[in-house]
C-alpha cells in the first residue's frame, strides 16, 4: 500500500530535471537557425494546405460552371 502524502508538502523535482528544462529553455536562444527551419516548416505546411484547398474549390467552380448551362437548358421551355 501506499502512504498517502501529507497536505503542505512539496514535491521537488530533480536535480536533473531541472537541468534538462533549463536545457530546452536556452536552446531556443541559442540555436536560431534551428527556429527559423521549424517556422518556415510550419508556414510550408500552410502553403501546401492552402494550395490544395484553392485547387478543391477551382475544380468545384469549373464542374458548377459546367452544369449551370446545362441546367438552363433543361429548365428554359423550347
Amino acid at each position: 500500500m501506499e502512504a498517502a502524502r501529507s497536505r503542505g508538502v512539496r514535491w521537488r523535482t530533480s536535480k536533473s530535471m531541472r537541468r534538462q528544462q533549463k536545457r530546452t529553455k536556452g536552446s531556443e536562444e541559442h540555436n536560431p537557425d534551428r527556429i527559423n527551419t521549424m517556422k518556415s516548416a510550419g508556414f510550408e505546411e500552410t502553403d501546401r494546405l492552402l494550395l490544395s484547398a484553392l485547387r478543391y474549390w477551382e475544380v468545384q467552380r469549373d464542374l458548377i460552371e459546367e452544369r449551370i448551362p446545362a441546367i438552363r437548358s433543361v429548365s428554359a421551355p423550347s
